[in-house]
């Protein structure tokens, strides 16, 4: 089961996001691109797709929405970062996405810099309420990385 995303004591909401966001870099940090999207079986996804996911989630849930004028990195990811939000279009079937060759893990991980940059440039005024869900999402797909 996830834990609750706790605030150390006197931790920003910034300083926050970048420890979470942050362990998920550093358990993908060994993963070579081939690593990172090897998918064992088809109901658990490949690590670039978790840290892709998630990225995803922030990108369109705090930045989309509540940003004016964000703009999203790529409009291609949609279709294959989304999970089950059927409210947000077509998906990319789960048991495929080990098959998922482009983008690569470096372009996973700038994307990932990009979206990181601008919500911790607006942190302020976003929702701190989907933020803190975003980063118990995010600690669920950690969990779901290290299984």
């Amino acid at each position: 089961m996830a834990t609750q995303v706790r605030p150390v004591a006197g931790e920003s909401p910034a300083a926050r996001y970048e420890r979470v966001r942050g362990l998920s870099r550093a358990l993908a940090a060994p993963l070579s691109d081939a690593d990172a999207t090897v998918q064992p079986m088809p109901d658990a996804s490949p690590a670039k797709w978790h840290l892709a996911h998630t990225t995803w989630f922030f990108e369109t849930f705090v930045l989309r929405d509540h940003l004016p004028g964000y703009r999203a990195y790529d409009e291609s990811y949609a279709y294959l970062f989304n999970s089950y939000y059927e409210g947000e279009g077509d998906r990319h079937p789960r048991a495929e996405r080990g098959m998922i060759a482009r983008p690569s893990l470096d372009e996973v991980r700038a994307w990932r810099a990009a979206v990181d940059a601008a919500l911790l440039g607006a942190i302020g005024d976003l929702p701190a309420d989907i933020i803190a869900l975003g980063l118990n999402h995010e600690q669920q797909h950690q969990e779901l990385m290290l299984t």
